[in-house]
Parts: C-alpha cells; sequence; structure tokens
C-alpha cells in the first residue's frame, strides 16, 4: 500500500483526510499548530504530526518515515502560504513522490469595484499609516511581524487582530507588540451579522483581508463592510491565477485509492421559521455548515447571510433537489429550507419520504421552525391548545372557504392558513350575510419587516386587501352545538308532492353507507334531496351529488339547500344513465329511485372504480327480487339486508293512532 501525507491548513485538507478514513486508508497529515490538530477529526487510520517545518525538515521526514517513488504527497496548505507551497513541492521531488495540489477557488466576484489590492503586507502598512480610524486586521497571526515592523507606533495603537483563539496565534500577537485590549480571538465561521457586530464594537473604518474565497468566508466580510460602511483592502492570492487552481479534491482521492468516493448524505429539512428573528439557533448552525442550500428563492434570500460556503439552488421540490445531487458528489451536506415549520402543513412530508425512497443510505432528518399559527397567538397574548387548526392554502375555489366556515361556525378557536386575501374575505361573507360576531385575527407576513396583526369583524374582513402570507385566528364567541349523533327530522324539509325517504330510513341507510372524511357520495333519484342533505350535514368535506331527473324534483332540491345553509352538494338534473360517465368516480352510492335500472347503474359506476359501498331501499317485490338477483351475479360475499316497518304515531281527535309506512328493504354491500 504506498504511504500518503497530506501537507494540511485548509478545509479541503481537512475533508480529504475524512474521506481517506472513511475509505479506511492511512494517511500522515502535518499541520502547523495543536488548534490544526484539534479541528482535524479524529480516525484510527489518521497520523498527526504537529510543526512547522522547512524544506530541508520536510525531506527529512519523508525519509525516515520511509517514503519512495510513487508515494504520494498532497499540498492542501492555505492558498497564501507560498513557502511552504514551495518547500513541499521540493521535498516530494527529493523523495520521488507523486505531489497533488488542491487548493480553493479565488472569488472575487462582484467585489472588485469596492477593494484596494495588494501585492503583500508592506503595501497595505504604507497605506495604513496614511489612513486615519482604527483599522482590523482578519489576515491571520502569521502576516503580524511583518505588519508590525511597517507601521508607526500610533498606527499600532488603533490596529485590532482578529485570530484563531490558540497559543502560537497569542504568542505572535505577544511577542509582536499587540495590546491584549486589541486582540479578538475567535473561531469562525462568521456571519455578516457577527463581522457588522465587531466592526460597530470597535469602531473599525479599514479592514484587511486575504483573497479567501467561500472557506475563508470572504464574501461575508465583503457583505458585512459594505453595509458599516468600512473600507476593503485585500492581499492578492500568490502564484495561482486560474480561477480553479490544483487537483478537484475527489479525483485526486480516487487516484490516490483507485476506488470511487461515494459520499455519504446528510439531508436536513429545516424550519425556518416566519424569518431571520424566528429561525433556531440550530438552524443557523447546519446553514453554515452546509455544502448547499435549497429553497424558495423567497425563504433562501432571507439568510443569505448566515450561508457561507453552500451552493445555494432556489428549488425546494424533492424530485428537482434530487437532479442535482445526481449530478453532484461534492454536495454531501444538503439543507432544505422550508418557511414556518416543516412538520406542519408542509411540502417536507413528501420531500422526506422522496429522499428515503430515493437513497436509503442517506441520512433524512427534519429540524423544526417556528410556525405561523404559534407566532400569530404568541403575539395576540392567547393559547392554541384549544384550538382547531387546518389549512385551505393552495385549495382553490369556494368549497374550502365553506369547510373552513363549517369548523369556524363548530369552534370557539379556529387558526387557519390560508391562499391569500381572498381566501379571507370568501369566509367573511359567508359570516357577514349570518350576521354572526366572529372575530378575524389576520397575521399577515409574520416575522417580517413588514409585519402586520389586523383585528376585524366578518362584516369589516369582507373587504380585506392584505398582500403575502396570512394566518388567521378565528374567534367565535358562541359556536354551535351540535348533537354527537346529528339528524335532520323530516320536518326541515319543503316537501310538496315530492316523494321523500323518510327519517328512520333515512338514518339507517346512511348509517349502512359508511361515508367517510373526504368522500364523494352519489345520491340516485334525490327526490326532495333528505338523503344527499343528511349526508352533506355530517362533514363539510364530504362532497355529495344528487342526481334526479324530474323538473319539478330538481327545484325543490335546490330549495332545500338555500333553506338549508347546506353548501357541499352539487344537484344535476337528468337520468342517471345518461350522466353518470361524466361525473367523478364516487366512494359510495346511495340508490333511492332508479326507475328499475339498478344493475345498469351499478354496471357503468364500477366499470370506472371497484371498492364502492352501495345502500339501496326497495320498497317493491321486484325491486326486491332484482337486488337479488345482482348480490347472487355477482357474487358478492358482504351484502346485509334489513326490512323496516315504520308506525308513526298522529293525533286524531282525542285519540293516537298509528299510522304505518310501507315497509322497506334496506340491502347494503361493497362492490
Amino acid at each position: 500500500m504506498k504511504k500518503i501525507m497530506i501537507f494540511s491548513g485548509t478545509t479541503e485538507g481537512r475533508k480529504l483526510s475524512k474521506m481517506l478514513s472513511a475509505a479506511a486508508v492511512e494517511h500522515i497529515v502535518s499541520v502547523v499548530s495543536q488548534y490544526g490538530s484539534d479541528v482535524m477529526e479524529k480516525s484510527p487510520y489518521l497520523d498527526v504530526r504537529i510543526g512547522r517545518m522547512d524544506e530541508e525538515e520536510m525531506k527529512e521526514f519523508l525519509s525516515s518515515s520511509g517514503f519512495e517513488k510513487d508515494d504520494v504527497i498532497v499540498d492542501a496548505t492555505h492558498p497564501y502560504a507560498l513557502l511552504a507551497s514551495e518547500n513541499i513541492k521540493k521535498a516530494a521531488a527529493f523523495a520521488g513522490c507523486r505531489l497533488y495540489r488542491v487548493a480553493r477557488k479565488k472569488d472575487c466576484t462582484g467585489f472588485s469595484d469596492e477593494i484596494c489590492f495588494y501585492e503583500n503586507i508592506e503595501e497595505f502598512a504604507k497605506f495604513a499609516d496614511s489612513s486615519e480610524g482604527n483599522i482590523l486586521l482578519t489576515t491571520g497571526s502569521n502576516t503580524l511581524p511583518q505588519y508590525c515592523k511597517n507601521v508607526s507606533a500610533e498606527t499600532l495603537s488603533r490596529t485590532y487582530v482578529r485570530i484563531l483563539p490558540a497559543k502560537e496565534s497569542m504568542d505572535i500577537c505577544h511577542d509582536n507588540g499587540i495590546e491584549m485590549s486589541r486582540i479578538i480571538a475567535m473561531q469562525g465561521p462568521f456571519t455578516v451579522e457577527i463581522n457588522r457586530a465587531l466592526f460597530r464594537q470597535y469602531d473599525i473604518r479599514h479592514m484587511l483581508t486575504k483573497e479567501s474565497g467561500a472557506a475563508g468566508g470572504f464574501e461575508e466580510k465583503m457583505e458585512a463592510a459594505a453595509a458599516a460602511g468600512v473600507s476593503c483592502h485585500v492581499i492578492v492570492r500568490p502564484g495561482e491565477d486560474a480561477d480553479e487552481s490544483g487537483e478537484d479534491i475527489y479525483r485526486v482521492f480516487e487516484e490516490i485509492t483507485g476506488s470511487k468516493h461515494i459520499p455519504k448524505r446528510n439531508i436536513v429539512l429545516v424550519g425556518a421559521g416566519m424569518g431571520k428573528t424566528t429561525v433556531t439557533a440550530d438552524a443557523f448552525k447546519i446553514l453554515r455548515e452546509a455544502d448547499a442550500v435549497f429553497g424558495a428563492k423567497s425563504v433562501t434570500a432571507q439568510y443569505s447571510e448566515y450561508i457561507r460556503t453552500a451552493d445555494v439552488f432556489d428549488m425546494y421540490r424533492a424530485d428537482d433537489i434530487i437532479s442535482v445531487l445526481a449530478c453532484r458528489r461534492d454536495i454531501e451536506n444538503i439543507v432544505v429550507l422550508f418557511s414556518g415549520d416543516p412538520s406542519f402543513y408542509s411540502g417536507a412530508k413528501d420531500a422526506y419520504d422522496r429522499f428515503r425512497m430515493w437513497d436509503e443510505e442517506t441520512e433524512v432528518t427534519v429540524l423544526p421552525g417556528v410556525s405561523s399559527v404559534s407566532y400569530l397567538c404568541a403575539k395576540l397574548g392567547m393559547s392554541y391548545d384549544d384550538a382547531v387548526i387546518t389549512s385551505v392554502h393552495g385549495k382553490n375555489g369556494g368549497d374550502a372557504a365553506v369547510v373552513l366556515a363549517d369548523l369556524i361556525h363548530k369552534n370557539r378557536k379556529t387558526l387557519a392558513l390560508t391562499s391569500s386575501a381572498e381566501d379571507v374575505a370568501k369566509v367573511a361573507e359567508i359570516f357577514a350575510d349570518r350576521g354572526s360576531d366572529v372575530t378575524f385575527h389576520i397575521g399577515e407576513n409574520l416575522g417580517r419587516d413588514d409585519e402586520m396583526i389586523t383585528v376585524m369583524s366578518a362584516k369589516e374582513a369582507v373587504s380585506y386587501e392584505g398582500n403575502g402570507k396570512i394566518t388567521v385566528l378565528f374567534i367565535n364567541p358562541s359556536p354551535e352545538r351540535k348533537p354527537i349523533f346529528d339528524c335532520l327530522r323530516d320536518d326541515v324539509f319543503l316537501r310538496d308532492n315530492v316523494p321523500m325517504t323518510k327519517e328512520c330510513i333515512r338514518h339507517e341507510s346512511i348509517i349502512r353507507l359508511g361515508v367517510c372524511h373526504g368522500d364523494t357520495v352519489y345520491d340516485i333519484g334525490g327526490g326532495t334531496g333528505a338523503a344527499a342533505l343528511e349526508i352533506a350535514s355530517l362533514d363539510p368535506s364530504v362532497r355529495v351529488t344528487t342526481i334526479e331527473r324530474k323538473p319539478e324534483a330538481v327545484n325543490l332540491i335546490r330549495r332545500n339547500i338555500e333553506n338549508l345553509g347546506i353548501r357541499n352538494v352539487e344537484v344535476i338534473e337528468g337520468d342517471a344513465i345518461e350522466v353518470l360517465n361524466e361525473l367523478e368516480a364516487p366512494d359510495c352510492v346511495f340508490i333511492g329511485g332508479s326507475g328499475g335500472r339498478i344493475k345498469e347503474i351499478i354496471d357503468i359506476i364500477s366499470a370506472r372504480k371497484k371498492g364502492i359501498r352501495y345502500v339501496m331501499n326497495a320498497v317493491s317485490l321486484e325491486t326486491i327480487e332484482e337486488v337479488s338477483h345482482i348480490i347472487e351475479e355477482y357474487g358478492i360475499s358482504d351484502e346485509r339486508a334489513v326490512q323496516i316497518a315504520v308506525s308513526e304515531i298522529k293525533k286524531a281527535g282525542s285519540h293516537h293512532m298509528m299510522t304505518a309506512q310501507n315497509p322497506v328493504t334496506i340491502f347494503s354491500f361493497t362492490f
């Protein structure tokens, strides 16, 4: 096995070492200081050598360690460590080893007009002596001796230095006369906000840095300086002029080991909260360590100053993200930003499942955030443990408003995410028509600079015209108290001379129909609409279509809908045989009247979908026989049938007489 030695001083060197360790490849890493050793990821395959070496010491070390022809030397030192790179090059040639250079990209894109460039620290020292105001050096402790030799005592007295919190760095500051009060010993990464805070704290007017690329926080320094009015001074990177110098780190790994690097990816679905003021500390940390950040542009833009080295992609759909990851193996730590809380009415659920399906080896985790409902209630000083929470976001059409209005009508507190001000206005119209005293607590663009919280009555909210993201807390001081088993009595329906499925039969039929939340139900032979309206009244999420061929009955059904205020019923005039193919396939079908064509109706419906629950009422012997033949012909095994004979007591003069109704046979089965 070939010997491998990495001269490390950058993130790239640490990353290559981590890859080799993961592949169980033994290697040596040379670092200058104890701090350089501390930040290396520990591994039984890693041997760390601490201390600065000149050319002769490098040659001696390689010789004593048995390095020879075709063994590997990797130069991953800092781009400004020009002398170290030259010594490594000579030592590798002396030992006959293969040499690879891993260096980070140069990147002053977008800032060149705002920067003063210098070839070396001595040139900057001349500017420093001619300047006024405090100076901050962020070039590391190695440049301090030359700077201190070339500036006046007055300039040195207004110079602050930001260094790593390592003993070696502190010793260099002390040896060169830097007072303790002017030493800022901190370990990065540094966000734009941290940089700006330091500028304010120490009244900095000029900053010196190196062309250190994204890994060195160059962009964050430039943005902070521009915002704070601090002049920027940069020592240009020596030697390497190409935009991307040296070997690609993954290609170096593959050439060293002879195997392909397959990254172990980590995907974190991060809740971005309502805005920068509500994001968690864990989220900031993960953002700073990410290789790539995905999310809607409106979300990622808010956190750009916290994204240090990551590539940013304006996308949040899992399939789009996967298409990027499939061709970018350098992306190992991935953050997908979702507004609010990803566990709360978020696209994160589908994304989580899709990522897990795509690659079982990828670790997918969810980091919770602050949801708009908790934020709004906190701002209002109200609890939400006793509230009903829902969302009509992205649910266009009047049905969504009707369903939401039904929840508000039945509950004291209802919290809802909406798509727009139009959703709020539609709900408000429903309550304004009723003369309701429901109040609308409307949170607009919560957590942002243009946040607005408005309290309105239903009448006022009809004309609400807010913009952006809207969350509403509805307070209903007098919610409807409905019986647990809520049935409609016969006397609530307008009847005229249209036949109606009577109360007892209707209730038993609906129970046997087994309607579930969100079902689509057909009522064939609507009559007065009693069955359709009773079903629809049980749950506003149920969609009921009643089909009736007689015009007078159709008009009566519409009058009953209006009279009872039940909105989730659609009335279709026509023959069931002719209209069924034009409708969405149902989950349940109630047949109250068929004109003797039950089999034709079932054949049309079952051709489109199986597993439908059917309930039908039979009064005549012929209908009972027809249904019995259908059950036998189709081999239905779960059929149930019950015959109910109801006698209603009616007052006749001074007596109460039993008035018998026709016995009805109720059939139910799944087909």
